[in-house]
């Protein structure tokens, strides 16, 4: 193996920048998906794989790269706990943080309630946009799609999350006549 000179692989210095960059995105991915107590194993396995396939990781993307890699694993991760019979702590759960204002709490309830009723691929591109910072051309490389395909999907899931969340919002006591009259004219539902 060669070595640098200062007694480090080639690349390593390279690597450790990338890893500096990164690492808290990348974790932070995977609490949100696994829970923080298999985040830390997912994103150092995602970092494994870059330092192996180092030569593939585009410079320019790197980020998104990371993302993909990590999400194959977090697959794998809940495959493996499937397999095992065991039940995967659910998404929305992973999803709450500290605890907020009342008002803001029952904001976020309403959107993470949401955000499950999505798809998963649509989920994963919701957030991959929105938490994760990527542009819809970067997320649609994660989940392994054409980037005109994932703006679609993206354009569709924002419109039922809406939905999902003026539903959630709308208090009980609406009849479903007045209901059903705001969901037919709103413009955003109009049937085409």
């Amino acid at each position: 193996m060669v070595t640098s000179h200062d007694g480090d692989p080639p690349g390593h210095a390279e690597f450790n920048a990338v890893f500096e960059r990164h690492y808290d995105a990348v974790y932070n991915y995977a609490r949100r998906r696994v829970g923080p107590d298999l985040a830390d194993d997912v994103a150092s396995e995602a970092f494994v794989v870059a330092w192996r396939r180092r030569d593939r990781v585009p410079a320019d993307r790197e980020l998104p790269w990371l993302y993909a890699c990590a999400r194959r694993i977090t697959l794998a991760t809940l495959r493996e706990i499937r397999g095992r019979g065991e039940v995967p702590t659910p998404p929305e759960q992973l999803w709450r943080d500290s605890p907020d204002d009342t008002e803001q709490v029952i904001r976020r309830q309403s959107a993470l309630t949401a955000l499950a009723g999505l798809s998963d691929t649509d989920r994963e591109l919701v957030m991959l946009v929105t938490w994760e910072g990527l542009s819809s051309r970067e997320a649609a490389r994660v989940v392994g799609c054409a980037p005109v395909t994932a703006r679609g999907r993206l354009h569709r899931a924002r419109r039922r999350l809406q939905a999902l969340m003026d539903d959630t919002a709308r208090p009980a006591s609406d009849s479903p006549d007045r209901e059903e009259a705001s969901w037919t004219t709103s413009p955003r539902f109009a049937r085409s």
